[in-house]
């Protein structure tokens, strides 16, 4: 067989088998925490998706979520397991309604901004949540914007926390969610004067951050795993290729 015929072939078949090694579709998540915060440090509603794959989970894996057509995503990365740092270092892909990540790890946070309704003093907004992969412990909270009033929500929430720094929670119970099964809420409240919440918290503290919420911090690059399995393998196919021609000449 010629050299360059090898070179296709190896193109042909060995590309696509490593592509399908690096992930494998996820079809389960084990724990999702949803904090929705409107009004927090822009006027929109900042939307913080949090989730932990099974513990027999294959990785690296490909995570498939829904994402709201007028979503602006913001961050998407892995929980490193071994620091608990957040790092976009992984491979993301915004889709028609979905948005599709890679993680090697099995903790990740993806982070979006969705728009609300104004009418003149009213705010309101929707969330709603329906994934074809199950959810074992599916938690949502909404933070209350520090001037809001008349705060409500369908369906109404379990309980109502308030925090060391003065926000308001209002968090639903815990539940499991089957593949395709949805979750639906609906946010109203009163807002006399545009008002961010992140404007009325006090100045950083430099001990440990509270625990009642996850913030929108930035995250730090790593290595981004994937990505170096597909560069290894066109390395090897490189190699390979000359290997063959060097053969033919002698």
């Amino acid at each position: 067989m010629k050299p360059l015929t090898w070179v296709a072939f190896l193109l042909v078949f060995f590309i696509p088998l490593v592509s399908e090694a690096v992930d494998t579709d996820a079809t389960a998540i084990d724990t999702l925490a949803v904090d929705l915060w409107p009004d927090y440090d822009k006027a929109s509603v900042l939307v913080l998706l949090t989730g932990t794959l099974p513990g027999n989970s294959p990785l690296p894996a490909r995570v498939t979520l829904p994402l709201p057509d007028s979503a602006r995503v913001n961050a998407v990365a892995r929980i490193d397991s071994r620091d608990g740092v957040m790092k976009d270092d992984i491979l993301s892909s915004p889709g028609l309604g979905e948005l599709t990540l890679i993680t090697p790890d099995p903790s990740f946070r993806v982070e979006y901004y969705m728009p609300y309704a104004i009418k003149d003093k009213q705010r309101a907004f929707d969330f709603s949540w329906q994934a074809k992969l199950s959810v074992a412990k599916f938690r949502a909270k909404v933070q209350q914007p520090a001037a809001a009033t008349s705060f409500r929500t369908v369906p109404a929430t379990a309980d109502v926390v308030r925090d060391e720094n003065g926000l308001t929670y209002h968090t639903f119970v815990v539940r499991s969610l089957s593949a395709g099964q949805p979750f639906n809420l609906h946010v109203a409240y009163e807002m006399a004067l545009p008002r961010l919440s992140a404007r009325a918290l006090p100045p950083p503290n430099p001990g440990p951050a509270p625990s009642t919420a996850p913030t929108p911090t930035s995250v730090n690059p790593g290595t981004n795993w994937p990505f170096m399995a597909i560069i290894a393998g066109a390395v090897l196919v490189v190699l390979a290729a000359i290997w063959m021609v060097v053969n033919q000449r002698r």
